[in-house]
Protein backbone atom coordinates (compact mmCIF):
# COMPACT_ATOMS: atom_id res chain seq x y z
CA UNK A 1 0.00 0.00 0.00
CA UNK A 2 3.21 1.86 0.38
CA UNK A 3 2.77 5.12 -2.18
CA UNK A 4 -0.91 4.13 -3.57
CA UNK A 5 -3.54 7.02 -3.93
CA UNK A 6 -6.55 6.15 -2.29
CA UNK A 7 -9.82 8.61 -3.12
CA UNK A 8 -12.11 7.84 0.04
CA UNK A 9 -15.72 9.60 -0.55
CA UNK A 10 -18.03 9.92 2.42
CA UNK A 11 -20.48 12.73 3.21
CA UNK A 12 -19.94 12.14 6.91
CA UNK A 13 -16.60 14.32 7.97
CA UNK A 14 -15.83 11.91 10.76
CA UNK A 15 -16.09 8.59 8.25
CA UNK A 16 -13.55 10.78 6.24
CA UNK A 17 -11.13 11.29 8.84
CA UNK A 18 -11.04 7.86 9.94
CA UNK A 19 -10.70 6.36 6.99
CA UNK A 20 -7.92 8.68 5.99
CA UNK A 21 -5.56 7.84 9.38
CA UNK A 22 -6.17 4.38 9.08
CA UNK A 23 -4.73 4.43 5.46
CA UNK A 24 -2.31 7.41 5.72
CA UNK A 25 -1.29 4.61 8.89
CA UNK A 26 -0.02 2.36 5.88
CA UNK A 27 2.05 4.60 3.89
CA UNK A 28 -1.02 5.73 1.56
CA UNK A 29 -2.05 9.23 -0.57
CA UNK A 30 -5.18 10.07 0.97
CA UNK A 31 -7.50 12.25 -1.50
CA UNK A 32 -11.02 13.57 0.25
CA UNK A 33 -14.59 13.90 -1.44
CA UNK A 34 -17.69 14.85 -0.01
CA UNK A 35 -20.17 14.02 -2.87
CA UNK A 36 -20.51 11.74 -5.64
CA UNK A 37 -19.71 14.93 -8.38
CA UNK A 38 -16.48 16.02 -6.66
CA UNK A 39 -15.46 12.24 -6.29
CA UNK A 40 -15.89 12.37 -9.86
CA UNK A 41 -14.06 15.04 -10.96
CA UNK A 42 -10.83 13.59 -8.72
CA UNK A 43 -11.29 10.51 -9.73
CA UNK A 44 -10.69 12.01 -13.62
CA UNK A 45 -8.09 14.26 -12.01
CA UNK A 46 -5.97 12.51 -10.62
CA UNK A 47 -6.39 9.02 -11.14
CA UNK A 48 -6.32 7.22 -7.85
CA UNK A 49 -4.72 3.88 -7.45
CA UNK A 50 -7.82 2.93 -4.93
CA UNK A 51 -11.57 4.22 -4.69
CA UNK A 52 -13.17 3.68 -1.21
CA UNK A 53 -17.03 4.62 -1.97
CA UNK A 54 -19.69 5.30 0.62
CA UNK A 55 -23.16 4.12 -1.34
CA UNK A 56 -25.53 6.66 0.90
CA UNK A 57 -25.02 9.78 -0.39
CA UNK A 58 -26.90 13.06 -1.28
CA UNK A 59 -27.54 13.93 -5.23
CA UNK A 60 -25.56 10.85 -6.59
CA UNK A 61 -25.64 7.68 -4.71
CA UNK A 62 -22.56 5.60 -4.86
CA UNK A 63 -24.41 3.59 -7.22
CA UNK A 64 -24.74 5.80 -9.59
CA UNK A 65 -21.02 7.11 -9.17
CA UNK A 66 -20.22 3.69 -9.48
CA UNK A 67 -21.60 2.94 -12.68
CA UNK A 68 -19.94 6.23 -13.76
CA UNK A 69 -16.29 5.43 -12.85
CA UNK A 70 -16.56 2.32 -14.57
CA UNK A 71 -17.83 3.72 -17.67
CA UNK A 72 -14.94 6.83 -17.94
CA UNK A 73 -12.37 5.94 -20.49
CA UNK A 74 -9.75 6.77 -17.80
CA UNK A 75 -11.50 5.30 -14.65
CA UNK A 76 -12.38 2.23 -15.27
CA UNK A 77 -9.78 0.23 -14.35
CA UNK A 78 -9.48 1.82 -11.01
CA UNK A 79 -10.91 -0.81 -8.70
CA UNK A 80 -13.45 0.67 -5.77
CA UNK A 81 -14.71 -0.56 -2.63
CA UNK A 82 -18.22 0.06 -1.81
CA UNK A 83 -19.32 0.94 2.09
CA UNK A 84 -22.67 0.61 3.19
CA UNK A 85 -24.65 0.53 6.44
CA UNK A 86 -27.30 -1.76 4.34
CA UNK A 87 -26.36 -5.63 4.73
CA UNK A 88 -29.06 -6.98 2.51
CA UNK A 89 -27.74 -9.29 -0.36
CA UNK A 90 -29.64 -7.33 -2.91
CA UNK A 91 -27.69 -4.13 -1.90
CA UNK A 92 -24.38 -6.02 -2.43
CA UNK A 93 -25.65 -7.15 -5.96
CA UNK A 94 -26.81 -3.92 -6.84
CA UNK A 95 -23.07 -2.89 -5.92
CA UNK A 96 -21.72 -5.33 -7.70
CA UNK A 97 -23.76 -4.62 -10.89
CA UNK A 98 -22.72 -1.02 -10.67
CA UNK A 99 -19.00 -2.26 -11.45
CA UNK A 100 -18.00 -2.25 -7.74
CA UNK A 101 -14.96 -4.76 -7.29
CA UNK A 102 -16.10 -5.35 -3.43
CA UNK A 103 -18.37 -4.92 -1.05
CA UNK A 104 -18.24 -4.40 2.50
CA UNK A 105 -20.78 -3.67 5.50
CA UNK A 106 -21.14 -1.12 8.10
CA UNK A 107 -19.20 -0.72 10.94
CA UNK A 108 -16.46 -1.77 8.89
CA UNK A 109 -13.69 -3.86 10.33
CA UNK A 110 -10.06 -2.29 9.61
CA UNK A 111 -8.00 -5.50 9.48
CA UNK A 112 -10.20 -6.67 6.76
CA UNK A 113 -10.43 -3.38 4.81
CA UNK A 114 -6.97 -3.78 4.65
CA UNK A 115 -6.46 -6.63 3.46
CA UNK A 116 -8.94 -6.56 0.62
CA UNK A 117 -7.24 -3.05 -0.36
CA UNK A 118 -4.10 -4.63 -0.78
CA UNK A 119 -5.28 -7.40 -3.26
CA UNK A 120 -7.10 -5.00 -4.95
CA UNK A 121 -4.32 -2.75 -5.25
CA UNK A 122 -1.83 -5.53 -6.55
CA UNK A 123 -4.19 -6.49 -8.81
CA UNK A 124 -4.77 -3.08 -9.90
CA UNK A 125 -0.64 -2.86 -10.29
CA UNK A 126 -0.38 -6.25 -12.18
CA UNK A 127 -3.14 -4.73 -14.80
CA UNK A 128 -1.21 -1.29 -14.95
CA UNK A 129 2.23 -3.51 -15.76
CA UNK A 130 0.27 -5.66 -18.64
CA UNK A 131 -1.26 -2.12 -19.70
CA UNK A 132 2.27 -0.53 -19.62
CA UNK A 133 3.92 -3.48 -21.12
CA UNK A 134 1.31 -3.69 -23.74
CA UNK A 135 1.50 -0.40 -25.05
CA UNK A 136 5.34 0.06 -24.74
CA UNK A 137 5.11 -3.26 -27.33
CA UNK A 138 3.48 -1.21 -29.22
CA UNK A 139 5.66 2.03 -29.06
CA UNK A 140 8.37 -0.90 -30.13
CA UNK A 141 6.66 -1.64 -32.91
CA UNK A 142 5.75 1.83 -33.95
CA UNK A 143 9.36 2.52 -33.88
CA UNK A 144 10.71 -0.38 -35.63
CA UNK A 145 8.52 0.17 -38.67
CA UNK A 146 9.37 4.34 -38.62
CA UNK A 147 13.51 2.20 -38.60
CA UNK A 148 12.13 0.42 -41.12
CA UNK A 149 10.50 2.97 -43.84
CA UNK A 150 13.54 5.08 -43.17
CA UNK A 151 16.02 2.39 -42.94
CA UNK A 152 18.92 2.84 -45.80
CA UNK A 153 21.22 -0.11 -45.13
CA UNK A 154 24.08 1.58 -47.64
CA UNK A 155 24.42 4.98 -45.57
CA UNK A 156 23.35 3.25 -42.03
CA UNK A 157 25.38 4.57 -39.38
CA UNK A 158 25.51 2.10 -36.31
CA UNK A 159 26.39 4.51 -33.90
CA UNK A 160 23.54 6.90 -35.33
CA UNK A 161 21.34 3.78 -34.70
CA UNK A 162 21.98 3.61 -31.33
CA UNK A 163 21.86 7.29 -30.32
CA UNK A 164 17.81 6.73 -31.66
CA UNK A 165 17.65 3.73 -29.28
CA UNK A 166 18.53 5.28 -26.55
CA UNK A 167 16.54 8.87 -27.07
CA UNK A 168 13.61 5.94 -27.77
CA UNK A 169 14.07 4.74 -24.30
CA UNK A 170 13.78 8.16 -22.44
CA UNK A 171 11.44 9.32 -25.15
CA UNK A 172 7.83 10.71 -24.74
CA UNK A 173 6.43 6.98 -25.42
CA UNK A 174 7.88 5.74 -22.55
CA UNK A 175 5.79 5.52 -18.77
CA UNK A 176 6.92 8.05 -16.51
CA UNK A 177 7.20 5.10 -13.71
CA UNK A 178 8.92 2.73 -16.41
CA UNK A 179 11.19 5.90 -18.15
CA UNK A 180 15.31 5.83 -16.46
CA UNK A 181 16.34 9.33 -15.04
CA UNK A 182 19.56 8.78 -17.42
CA UNK A 183 21.28 5.77 -20.19
CA UNK A 184 24.64 5.12 -20.48
CA UNK A 185 25.60 4.10 -24.09
CA UNK A 186 28.87 2.47 -24.38
CA UNK A 187 30.02 1.04 -27.77
CA UNK A 188 33.30 -0.29 -28.96
CA UNK A 189 35.20 1.00 -31.57
CA UNK A 190 37.80 -0.40 -34.06
CA UNK A 191 40.66 0.52 -32.24
CA UNK A 192 39.28 -1.41 -29.60
CA UNK A 193 38.68 1.11 -26.65
CA UNK A 194 35.31 1.80 -25.58
CA UNK A 195 33.56 4.91 -25.91
CA UNK A 196 30.56 6.06 -23.86
CA UNK A 197 27.95 8.35 -23.81
CA UNK A 198 25.32 9.54 -21.32
CA UNK A 199 21.95 10.30 -22.56
CA UNK A 200 19.15 11.54 -20.61
CA UNK A 201 16.31 13.54 -20.66
CA UNK A 202 16.03 17.45 -20.14
CA UNK A 203 12.84 18.66 -20.10
CA UNK A 204 11.43 17.56 -23.63
CA UNK A 205 14.94 17.08 -25.34
CA UNK A 206 17.07 14.31 -24.80
CA UNK A 207 20.89 15.68 -24.08
CA UNK A 208 23.85 13.49 -24.68
CA UNK A 209 27.40 13.82 -22.97
CA UNK A 210 30.57 12.36 -24.33
CA UNK A 211 31.88 10.76 -20.73
CA UNK A 212 34.78 8.98 -22.00
CA UNK A 213 36.28 7.58 -25.63
CA UNK A 214 39.89 5.31 -23.83
CA UNK A 215 37.64 2.88 -21.95
CA UNK A 216 39.35 -0.74 -21.59
CA UNK A 217 37.50 -3.85 -21.50
CA UNK A 218 39.41 -4.49 -18.06
CA UNK A 219 37.26 -1.19 -16.95
CA UNK A 220 33.67 -2.24 -18.97
CA UNK A 221 33.35 -6.26 -18.68
CA UNK A 222 33.46 -6.41 -14.97
CA UNK A 223 30.35 -4.53 -14.48
CA UNK A 224 28.28 -7.19 -16.28
CA UNK A 225 30.44 -10.22 -14.81
CA UNK A 226 29.66 -12.01 -18.20
CA UNK A 227 26.37 -11.68 -18.51
CA UNK A 228 24.50 -10.56 -21.75
CA UNK A 229 21.57 -8.75 -19.52
CA UNK A 230 20.58 -8.21 -15.92
CA UNK A 231 18.55 -6.46 -13.54
CA UNK A 232 19.23 -4.91 -10.58
CA UNK A 233 16.85 -3.18 -8.24
CA UNK A 234 17.81 -0.76 -5.13
CA UNK A 235 17.04 -3.24 -2.44
CA UNK A 236 18.56 -6.01 -4.13
CA UNK A 237 21.96 -7.63 -3.50
CA UNK A 238 23.96 -7.26 -6.40
CA UNK A 239 23.10 -3.08 -6.14
CA UNK A 240 26.14 -2.78 -3.95
CA UNK A 241 28.30 -4.18 -6.61
CA UNK A 242 26.86 -1.90 -9.30
CA UNK A 243 27.13 1.00 -7.59
CA UNK A 244 31.07 0.01 -6.14
CA UNK A 245 31.79 -0.75 -10.13
CA UNK A 246 35.37 1.34 -10.91
CA UNK A 247 33.36 2.11 -14.69
CA UNK A 248 31.84 4.96 -12.69
CA UNK A 249 35.05 6.47 -11.21
CA UNK A 250 36.51 5.93 -14.95
CA UNK A 251 33.62 7.61 -16.86
CA UNK A 252 33.42 10.46 -13.95
CA UNK A 253 29.86 9.56 -13.53
CA UNK A 254 27.90 9.61 -10.49
CA UNK A 255 26.57 5.40 -9.51
CA UNK A 256 22.70 4.67 -9.84
CA UNK A 257 20.84 5.96 -7.12
CA UNK A 258 17.76 3.61 -8.10
CA UNK A 259 17.22 0.90 -10.38
CA UNK A 260 18.99 -0.36 -13.27
CA UNK A 261 18.70 -2.17 -16.39
CA UNK A 262 21.61 -3.71 -18.37
CA UNK A 263 22.75 -5.21 -21.67
CA UNK A 264 26.51 -6.21 -22.88
CA UNK A 265 27.77 -7.90 -25.88
CA UNK A 266 31.13 -7.81 -27.03
CA UNK A 267 30.91 -4.21 -28.88
CA UNK A 268 27.79 -2.72 -27.40
CA UNK A 269 26.73 -2.04 -23.85
CA UNK A 270 24.00 -0.15 -22.62
CA UNK A 271 23.00 1.04 -18.49
CA UNK A 272 19.40 2.12 -18.06
CA UNK A 273 19.82 3.85 -14.96
CA UNK A 274 16.85 5.32 -11.85
CA UNK A 275 13.97 4.01 -13.06
CA UNK A 276 11.49 4.77 -10.30
CA UNK A 277 9.56 1.27 -10.76
CA UNK A 278 10.78 -1.87 -9.26
CA UNK A 279 12.66 -3.46 -12.62
CA UNK A 280 12.29 -7.13 -13.85
CA UNK A 281 13.42 -9.59 -16.37
CA UNK A 282 10.71 -8.08 -18.46
CA UNK A 283 12.77 -4.77 -18.40
CA UNK A 284 15.78 -6.72 -19.13
CA UNK A 285 14.23 -8.39 -22.38
CA UNK A 286 12.86 -5.56 -23.74
CA UNK A 287 16.28 -3.73 -23.26
CA UNK A 288 17.69 -6.74 -25.05
CA UNK A 289 15.45 -6.97 -28.11
CA UNK A 290 15.43 -3.12 -28.80
CA UNK A 291 19.09 -3.12 -28.76
CA UNK A 292 20.34 -7.05 -29.53
CA UNK A 293 17.23 -7.48 -32.54
CA UNK A 294 16.84 -4.47 -33.95
CA UNK A 295 20.38 -2.85 -33.57
CA UNK A 296 22.19 -5.91 -35.00
CA UNK A 297 19.90 -7.14 -36.96
CA UNK A 298 19.99 -3.86 -39.03
CA UNK A 299 23.80 -3.57 -39.12
CA UNK A 300 23.93 -7.06 -40.44
CA UNK A 301 21.18 -6.61 -42.83
CA UNK A 302 23.55 -3.43 -43.96
CA UNK A 303 26.46 -4.69 -44.25
CA UNK A 304 25.01 -7.87 -46.26
CA UNK A 305 23.30 -5.01 -48.19
CA UNK A 306 26.87 -3.59 -48.62
CA UNK A 307 28.36 -6.35 -49.90
CA UNK A 308 26.00 -6.50 -52.85
CA UNK A 309 26.26 -2.91 -53.71
CA UNK A 310 30.14 -3.45 -53.79
CA UNK A 311 29.05 -6.24 -55.54
CA UNK A 312 27.14 -4.28 -58.16
CA UNK A 313 30.02 -1.38 -58.28
CA UNK A 314 32.57 -4.29 -59.20
CA UNK A 315 30.02 -5.40 -61.76
CA UNK A 316 29.48 -1.92 -63.63
CA UNK A 317 33.32 -0.76 -63.35
CA UNK A 318 34.29 -4.39 -65.15
CA UNK A 319 31.63 -3.67 -67.73
CA UNK A 320 32.85 -0.09 -68.57
CA UNK A 321 36.19 -1.09 -68.49
CA UNK A 322 34.82 -3.87 -71.05
CA UNK A 323 33.89 -1.30 -73.02
CA UNK A 324 37.13 0.62 -72.76
CA UNK A 325 38.81 -1.75 -73.79
CA UNK A 326 37.16 -1.75 -77.31
CA UNK A 327 38.52 1.85 -78.19
CA UNK A 328 41.43 3.61 -77.78
CA UNK A 329 40.75 4.91 -74.20
CA UNK A 330 42.82 3.41 -71.23
CA UNK A 331 40.84 2.04 -68.20
CA UNK A 332 41.50 5.22 -66.53
CA UNK A 333 39.66 7.25 -68.44
CA UNK A 334 36.35 6.01 -66.79
CA UNK A 335 37.49 7.01 -63.23
CA UNK A 336 38.02 10.14 -64.10
CA UNK A 337 34.83 10.64 -66.00
CA UNK A 338 33.21 9.32 -62.43
CA UNK A 339 35.28 11.73 -60.69
CA UNK A 340 34.58 14.74 -62.89
CA UNK A 341 31.09 14.53 -63.04
CA UNK A 342 30.64 13.91 -59.34
CA UNK A 343 32.58 16.86 -58.89
CA UNK A 344 30.64 19.21 -61.39
CA UNK A 345 26.93 17.72 -59.81
CA UNK A 346 28.21 18.76 -56.15
CA UNK A 347 29.25 22.45 -57.58
CA UNK A 348 25.73 22.53 -59.35
CA UNK A 349 24.07 21.41 -55.33
CA UNK A 350 22.80 18.24 -56.14
CA UNK A 351 22.17 15.79 -53.60
CA UNK A 352 24.68 13.66 -52.39
CA UNK A 353 22.46 10.34 -53.13
CA UNK A 354 21.51 11.78 -56.16
CA UNK A 355 26.03 12.54 -56.85
CA UNK A 356 26.70 8.77 -55.92
CA UNK A 357 24.46 7.76 -58.39
CA UNK A 358 25.86 9.78 -61.08
CA UNK A 359 29.19 8.70 -60.60
CA UNK A 360 28.39 4.89 -61.14
CA UNK A 361 26.08 6.02 -63.59
CA UNK A 362 28.69 8.02 -65.57
CA UNK A 363 31.19 5.12 -65.80
CA UNK A 364 28.74 3.44 -68.14
CA UNK A 365 28.76 6.31 -70.38
CA UNK A 366 30.14 4.47 -73.44
CA UNK A 367 29.26 0.79 -72.57
CA UNK A 368 27.22 0.91 -76.20
CA UNK A 369 30.79 0.49 -77.36
CA UNK A 370 30.64 -3.20 -77.19
CA UNK A 371 28.39 -3.79 -79.78
CA UNK A 372 30.32 -1.43 -82.23
CA UNK A 373 33.19 -3.38 -84.17
CA UNK A 374 36.44 -2.70 -82.28
CA UNK A 375 38.09 -2.05 -86.01
CA UNK A 376 35.70 1.18 -86.35
CA UNK A 377 36.87 2.48 -82.73
CA UNK A 378 40.49 1.75 -83.42
CA UNK A 379 40.26 3.11 -87.00
CA UNK A 380 43.29 4.99 -87.69
CA UNK A 381 42.27 7.12 -90.54
CA UNK A 382 38.77 8.99 -91.00
CA UNK A 383 35.40 7.30 -90.80
CA UNK A 384 32.69 6.46 -93.95
CA UNK A 385 29.62 8.32 -93.22
CA UNK A 386 28.28 4.38 -92.65
CA UNK A 387 31.10 3.61 -89.70
CA UNK A 388 30.05 7.42 -88.04
CA UNK A 389 26.48 6.27 -88.22
CA UNK A 390 27.74 3.14 -86.69
CA UNK A 391 29.76 4.93 -84.07
CA UNK A 392 27.06 6.54 -82.95
CA UNK A 393 24.57 4.34 -82.30
CA UNK A 394 26.64 3.39 -79.15
CA UNK A 395 24.30 5.18 -77.17
CA UNK A 396 21.38 3.16 -78.24
CA UNK A 397 23.30 0.18 -77.74
CA UNK A 398 24.21 1.20 -74.00
CA UNK A 399 20.48 1.67 -73.59
CA UNK A 400 19.73 -1.67 -74.72
CA UNK A 401 22.70 -3.83 -72.72
CA UNK A 402 22.01 -1.78 -69.72
CA UNK A 403 18.07 -2.91 -69.43
CA UNK A 404 15.07 -1.97 -67.51
CA UNK A 405 16.41 -1.94 -63.72
CA UNK A 406 15.66 1.02 -61.59
CA UNK A 407 19.19 1.05 -60.33
CA UNK A 408 20.24 1.73 -64.14
CA UNK A 409 17.83 4.47 -64.87
CA UNK A 410 20.27 7.01 -64.47
CA UNK A 411 22.97 5.08 -66.22
CA UNK A 412 20.62 4.81 -69.31
CA UNK A 413 19.85 7.96 -69.47
CA UNK A 414 23.71 8.74 -69.67
CA UNK A 415 24.06 6.49 -71.89
CA UNK A 416 21.69 7.69 -74.43
CA UNK A 417 22.09 11.64 -73.92
CA UNK A 418 25.94 12.34 -73.40
CA UNK A 419 26.33 13.09 -77.01
CA UNK A 420 23.61 15.73 -77.07
CA UNK A 421 24.22 19.16 -77.61
CA UNK A 422 22.28 21.76 -75.19
CA UNK A 423 21.46 23.69 -78.99
CA UNK A 424 20.11 20.20 -80.44
CA UNK A 425 22.62 19.45 -83.06
CA UNK A 426 24.20 16.61 -80.83
CA UNK A 427 22.82 12.71 -81.15
CA UNK A 428 20.97 10.88 -81.05
CA UNK A 429 17.91 12.20 -80.87
CA UNK A 430 18.75 15.78 -81.20
CA UNK A 431 17.70 17.05 -77.61
CA UNK A 432 18.18 20.75 -76.56
CA UNK A 433 18.32 22.14 -73.18
CA UNK A 434 16.15 20.99 -70.70
CA UNK A 435 15.17 18.09 -72.89
CA UNK A 436 18.43 16.54 -71.85
CA UNK A 437 18.69 14.67 -68.67
CA UNK A 438 20.89 16.16 -66.15
CA UNK A 439 22.96 13.82 -66.08
CA UNK A 440 23.61 13.79 -69.23
CA UNK A 441 24.62 17.08 -69.79
CA UNK A 442 27.42 16.90 -66.78
CA UNK A 443 28.47 13.84 -68.21
CA UNK A 444 29.16 15.21 -71.44
CA UNK A 445 31.16 17.68 -70.07
CA UNK A 446 33.18 15.48 -68.26
CA UNK A 447 33.65 13.68 -71.24
CA UNK A 448 34.72 16.21 -73.59
CA UNK A 449 37.47 17.57 -71.05
CA UNK A 450 39.17 14.04 -70.43
CA UNK A 451 38.72 13.22 -74.34
CA UNK A 452 40.89 16.57 -74.54
CA UNK A 453 43.36 15.76 -72.42
CA UNK A 454 43.90 12.66 -73.81
CA UNK A 455 45.34 10.81 -76.91
CA UNK A 456 43.24 10.06 -79.86
CA UNK A 457 44.16 9.36 -83.55
CA UNK A 458 43.04 12.68 -84.61
CA UNK A 459 44.50 15.37 -81.80
CA UNK A 460 46.89 15.96 -79.66
CA UNK A 461 47.55 15.72 -76.28
CA UNK A 462 46.23 18.94 -75.01
CA UNK A 463 47.41 20.97 -71.70
CA UNK A 464 44.50 21.71 -68.81
CA UNK A 465 45.44 25.26 -69.96
CA UNK A 466 44.72 24.34 -73.76
CA UNK A 467 41.39 22.43 -73.12
CA UNK A 468 40.29 24.92 -70.63
CA UNK A 469 40.34 27.53 -73.15
CA UNK A 470 38.91 24.91 -76.09
CA UNK A 471 36.13 24.61 -73.63
CA UNK A 472 35.89 27.93 -73.29
CA UNK A 473 36.22 29.63 -76.67
CA UNK A 474 35.42 26.25 -78.80
CA UNK A 475 37.67 25.07 -81.98
CA UNK A 476 36.69 23.85 -85.27
CA UNK A 477 35.74 20.49 -83.66
CA UNK A 478 34.22 21.68 -80.66
CA UNK A 479 31.68 25.17 -79.82
CA UNK A 480 30.93 26.80 -76.04
CA UNK A 481 26.87 26.77 -76.87
CA UNK A 482 26.98 22.88 -76.71
CA UNK A 483 27.06 22.83 -73.23
CA UNK A 484 24.51 23.45 -70.86
CA UNK A 485 25.34 27.36 -69.57
CA UNK A 486 24.70 26.36 -65.75
CA UNK A 487 27.48 23.22 -65.87
CA UNK A 488 29.94 25.36 -68.12
CA UNK A 489 29.96 27.78 -65.22
CA UNK A 490 30.23 25.47 -62.99
CA UNK A 491 33.35 23.78 -65.08
CA UNK A 492 35.12 27.43 -64.93
CA UNK A 493 34.29 27.49 -61.27
CA UNK A 494 36.10 24.65 -60.51
CA UNK A 495 38.45 23.95 -63.64
CA UNK A 496 41.22 23.42 -60.76
CA UNK A 497 39.46 20.55 -59.22
CA UNK A 498 39.36 18.86 -62.99
CA UNK A 499 43.19 19.41 -63.48
CA UNK A 500 43.87 17.41 -59.90
CA UNK A 501 41.84 14.85 -60.85
CA UNK A 502 43.66 14.87 -63.87
CA UNK A 503 47.01 14.69 -62.51
CA UNK A 504 46.11 11.99 -59.81
CA UNK A 505 44.85 9.70 -62.30
CA UNK A 506 47.19 10.24 -65.20
CA UNK A 507 47.51 7.15 -67.28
Amino acid sequence: MQNSRVLIVDDEQENLLLMEDLYRQHGAEVIKAHNGLEALALAEKDLPDLILLDVMMPGLDGYEVCRRIKDGEHTQRIPVIMVTGMGAMNNKLKGLDAGADDFLSKPVNSAELLTRSRSLLRVKELNDELEGAYHRLADIASYTNTLLRRFDPYGFDPYQSLGGLMEFLLGEGANPHNRPERVILLNKRESGAWEAWRYERREKHISRYLLGSRLTNEAVEPMFKGQEKFFCNRDDECYRRVVDASLWTLMEEPPPKDNTVAFFSGSVAVLSLDTPKAVGDYEAQVLSAMVATIHFFLKTISSQMREVENAFFYTIESLARAAESHDEDTANHITRVKRYAEALARALGQPEDWVVTLGYSAQMHDVGKLHVHPDILRKPGPLTATEWEEVKRHTTYGVRILGEHPRLAMAREVALSHHEHWDGSGYPKGLAAEEIPLSGRICMMADVYDALRSVRHYKPTYTHEEAFDIILKGDDRLKPHWFDPQVLQAFLDIHAQFAKIYRDTKD
